[in-house]
């Protein structure tokens, strides 16, 4: 018995492209499998990007609120102290004119 295998170069072609797709299947599987956990940590890792920067864009608000209040406020003591300007001269000098007296009681007595 004689049994002669003869394989002609467009079957030893389809050989070699079957080999590549099976093994190119395992390597997709692998690559699927590999990439399921990955994909669930870049989930929580962007639900807590997503807290943070809520929690970053509440402090922001705060923030420009507070600064709001605080230029409003400045603004008001400023009007006042503008109207009030005769008074806080007469308080200047009334100061000042007890700060001279008691100069002038501290040199007597020393």
């Amino acid at each position: 018995m004689n049994t002669v295998i003869s394989i002609t170069l467009a079957d030893l072609g389809w050989l070699l492209i079957g080999a590549a797709l099976f093994i190119l299947i395992i390597y997709i599987i692998v690559l699927i499998r590999n990439f399921i956990p990955v994909a669930k940590k870049l989930d929580k890792i962007l639900a807590d990007v997503e807290e943070i920067t809520d929690i970053a864009s509440q402090s922001t608000k705060n923030v420009q609120s507070a600064l709001s209040n605080l230029t409003e406020s400045a603004g008001i003591l400023s009007d006042a102290i503008k109207n009030n300007q005769n008074i806080v001269t007469a308080l200047t000098s009334l100061f000042n004119a007890i700060t001279a007296l008691k100069n002038i009681i501290h040199k007597i007595f020393n």
